[in-house]
């Protein structure tokens, strides 16, 4: 019996948590590799980079301390903002100076920066964002370039966010360096890729099956003419009953795939075995 339309048949399914995407994880994975990468081109050192989670619907921050990215591809951009907090830049700071960690964390407390830590910490952003963009084409399959600029639009507070959190360390000091994506953009950038394997598996696929469709046996039947017999003559047969053919040498041949009939051929010989000649297609 059909079931009458209600209300649940007219909302929209639920979006899909960012966390839960397919695909996700690998890129938040080759995203934190990207910042280990940037941070030894600094200081080759045991700078190590972990993720702590990933956040949705996080609000914007009004310091002016950030670093605004813009990563454009041929399948649209993605806009991002890089921060990292006064204890990773301390900790930037200890492996620019040549430190070891012997020495206790510098606390920088709520001042601002001097100039000397925000050459630092533009320096790691700047190095961390070149390897975001490699790090985005090996996951994406397409290839990211940095935007070079000063036009790169303002990350609207009216918009949905997501937050990739990554603690970093190195000797005994640790930070935080997070990646903020407009949502919309990171969602569109996946599903695009996801599509893309889709379609790759797709013909993937497709080639494999060809490929045994290839590799399979095919059995043919070979006719040379057709004869009819009564009921009584076949109930009379016994071994070594001899059938007279109308069917010669020279009468065209039937090649049969199953109960289609494929070729038309000639009745041959090849060395001591009986062979057939294909004449033309059967369509």
């Amino acid at each position: 019996m059909a079931r009458s339309l209600d209300i649940n048949h007219l909302r929209p399914r639920p979006r899909p948590a960012i966390s839960e995407l397919h695909g996700i994880s690998r890129l938040a994975a080759k995203v934190g590799d990207a910042c280990a990468r940037g941070l030894s081109a600094l200081r080759p050192a045991p700078w190590r980079v972990t993720l702590d989670g990933i956040l949705v619907d996080v609000t914007m921050p009004s310091e002016p301390e950030r670093g605004l990215l813009r990563f454009e591809s041929q399948r649209g951009s993605l806009t991002a903002l890089m921060l990292i907090d006064r204890d990773a830049i301390s900790a930037l700071l200890e492996a620019a100076m040549g430190g070891t960690g012997a020495e206790p964390a510098f606390e920088m407390h709520e001042r601002p920066l001097s100039n000397i830590e925000r050459r630092i910490m533009n320096l790691a952003q700047a190095t961390i964002a070149e390897q975001l963009a490699l790090a985005l084409s090996e996951t994406l399959g397409r290839t990211f370039s940095l935007f070079d600029g000063r036009e790169a639009p303002e990350m609207a507070r009216g918009l949905q966010f997501a937050q990739f959190r990554y603690i970093v360390n190195i000797f005994t000091h640790s930070g935080e360096i997070s990646l903020i994506f407009l949502q919309n953009e990171l969602e569109e950038q996946i599903a695009q890729d996801n599509l893309d394997q889709g379609r790759e598996v797709a013909v993937q696929e497709r080639i494999r099956l060809q490929e045994e469709v290839g590799r399979s046996e095919i059995k043919f039947a070979i006719t040379l003419g057709q004869e009819t017999l009564t009921v009584d003559d076949i109930a009379g047969m016994r071994p070594g009953t001899l059938i007279n053919l109308t069917a010669t040498a020279s009468s065209p041949v039937i090649v049969w795939s199953g109960d289609v009939a494929a070729y038309e051929a000639t009745l041959g010989r090849n060395g001591d075995k009986l062979a057939i000649t294909i004449a033309s297609a059967i369509t």
